[in-house]
């Protein structure tokens, strides 16, 4: 299908010309008319002069979800033409990709002319600015009577309402724009057709060089994007009696071309989205990755909250790969039994080992995780800590308030600094050793303690090999790093928080279990070490336990980990493996389903 948007006399020439064209081929054309005239006229004269770019969105949107079109498995090709304004055709195009209904795919973006109205520089090409100058300085001389005899030489199949509009632009118009090559600033097309191109949908501009002499700037804007550029021959912009010819055979070419690539590409396999609540994957996923995880699968239905509704078991009989995030009800016997065609689970999140019960025998399927990027903002919350600590911000802060006077900071904070600390890791995992990276480029000896660390890859980390009680003897903070196992939990409790220097950190982004709470709280209310604690036991501790209230105590709601503008990583990680499992390559962040 081609879905054709035009709202220029000129598109509908093109349009009519190369429509019986793409009729040959087996194409069907949706011609979409956003003139307020013609056989189904969709907008009074008013409304079009008003430009109104959400009715058109709306209108559009409505044939697109009609009975007609439902079922449709993809778009093969999308031409946008001209509108009645730039920004209405700007505000139209960037709509459609970011609304269309589920199952329509472009294989391709046709814009004609979309530069138009942007606004330029000077001509390159003087002498078409002054042809176009003095042709409109004679036509602004002449009667009502003449201009639109004069256009109907140029337009005989032009109906009245056409001409009377295209005369009202003309005297409209300042020849001085026209002379100095500038025309009105308002469509945002560079924009669009970077987001065109950085969706992956291959775009063709169509351009005239003679509508403003700026073929130059045209072709650099466009091909910064990744758009290709046709241009069209013309001796003027008033006359192109070559448009129609041209603009078919470019037209017809490029979709042939996208169309066989389309054929070319893997099929998309059904997915099936599971998290809570569900509009957590707005959050996680952007409008163009969105764009392109619909062109990479056919993501089935609405996003799940559960497994158990009918809805949801009649996609999990078709579910090939399933997209998983937070709050996804446990996977179990029942619903792999559910889903006999599941060959990948992609988690929006740390791990899927937790929330799926053990693969049966004779069932393949991969998984991947996001812990990567996941844990990327808990080693960046630790490095800007680790750093503020060291300072001794938040003890600074403290007395600042209480005195409101001048600070002798030598005096009250000699030993602030970041300079030649000591900075010990309790655990070589990938947040740890991506804090440990972070922390390179800094004056810090950085340790770490990892009984499964070998010399080497602490060599590649530029870190230390330390024995746990000599690390947390030795260092000014040390950072907690490891899952919670039999073996880690409370693997730091009073005996070793005894080893910490007076005036230590401890900071804790991995789990409260980690630490004996308890014993961490006796030497605190001494005074003696400070804690920055982003976890603890209960994930919400009572109103009244006192680590809201210890001055040596920075403690925050569990924010190291994703959140925010952090979240869409983790939704780019779901659409870069999904990428990887239609192309046939393995998961760059796989995780083990035993």
């Amino acid at each position: 299908m081609v879905i054709a948007v035009h709202g220029l006399m000129e598109s509908a020439a093109c349009l009519e010309a190369a429509a019986p064209h793409w009729n040959s081929r087996g194409w069907v054309v949706l011609a979409l008319d956003l003139r307020g005239h013609g056989s189904s006229p969709r907008w009074s004269e008013q409304d079009l002069e008003q430009h109104p770019g959400d009715v058109m969105v709306s209108d559009i949107l409505e044939v697109l979800r009609s009975d007609k079109l439902h079922g449709l498995a993809s778009l093969p090709a999308l031409y946008y033409g001209h509108s009645a304004g730039g920004s209405v055709a700007a505000a139209l195009a960037a709509s459609m990709l970011e609304r269309t209904p589920a199952g329509f795919h472009p294989a391709g973006v046709l814009l004609e002319d979309p530069f138009w109205r942007l606004p330029v520089t000077p001509l390159q090409d003087r002498s078409v600015a002054e042809t176009a100058y003095a042709h409109l300085v004679d036509v602004q001389s002449r009667t009502p009577a003449e201009r639109a005899e004069i256009r109907r030489r140029e337009w005989p199949n032009w109906n009245d309402a056409e001409i009377r509009r295209s005369c009202k632009a003309q005297e409209d118009c300042d020849p001085q724009l026209v002379l100095n090559g500038n025309v009105i600033p308002t469509t945002p097309w560079p924009d669009l057709v970077a987001e065109l191109t950085a969706s992956g949908i291959p775009t063709l501009i169509i351009t005239g060089t003679v509508r403003t002499g700026i073929t130059t700037q045209h072709q650099q804007i466009a091909r910064a994007a990744g758009a290709a550029v046709e241009v069209f021959d013309g001796a003027s912009h008033f006359v192109r009696r070559d448009m129609e010819e041209k603009f078919m055979q470019t037209a017809t070419r490029f979709f042939a071309d996208t169309l066989a690539e389309k054929d070319r590409q893997p099929a998309r396999p059904v997915a099936m989205a599971v998290m809570a609540p569900p509009d957590l994957i707005s959050k996680l996923i952007s409008p163009p990755a969105m764009s392109k995880l619909n062109r990479l699968a056919d993501l089935r239905g609405q996003v799940f909250e559960d497994f158990s509704t009918p809805e949801a078991q009649a996609a999990l009989a078709e579910t090939e790969v399933l997209i998983t995030g937070w709050g996804c009800p446990k996977i179990d016997a029942d619903v792999l039994a559910a889903a006999p065609k599941l060959r990948a689970i992609i988690h929006a999140g740390g791990a899927i080992g937790g929330n799926i019960l053990p693969i049966p025998a004779g069932r393949n399927i991969v998984g991947s995780n996001a812990g990567e990027a996941n844990g990327r903002p808990v080693a960046e919350y630790t490095l800007a800590m680790i750093l503020l600590a060291n300072k001794q911000t938040f003890e600074s802060m403290r007395v600042y308030r209480e005195r409101r006077a001048p600070i002798d900071r030598e005096q009250e904070f000699p030993g602030a600094g970041n300079y030649l600390k000591t900075v010990g890791l309790v655990g070589a995992s990938r947040i740890g050793r991506h804090v440990a990276k972070l922390l390179q480029p800094f004056e810090l000896e950085v340790v770490v303690y990892d009984p499964y660390l070998e010399e080497t890859e602490a060599e590649v980390l530029g870190v230390k090999l330390l024995p746990l009680r000599t690390l947390l003897a030795q260092c000014d903070i040390v950072s907690l790093h490891v899952p919670v196992t039999q073996e880690t939990t409370a693997m730091i409790g009073a005996s070793e928080l005894a080893l910490l220097k007076d005036g230590a950190t401890l900071i804790n982004t991995a789990r409260g279990e980690i630490l004996d709470q308890s014993a961490l709280e006796t030497e605190l209310v001494r005074g003696r070490i400070n804690a920055i604690l982003d976890v603890a036991v209960p994930d919400v501790l009572p109103p009244t336990h006192p680590f809201y209230e210890l001055p040596n105590v920075v403690l925050t709601p569990h924010i190291a980990g994703s959140m925010g503008t952090e979240l869409l990583r983790m939704g780019d990680h779901v659409v870069s493996e999904m990428e990887r499992y239609v192309n046939g390559q393995p998961f760059a962040y796989p995780e083990e389903l035993s």
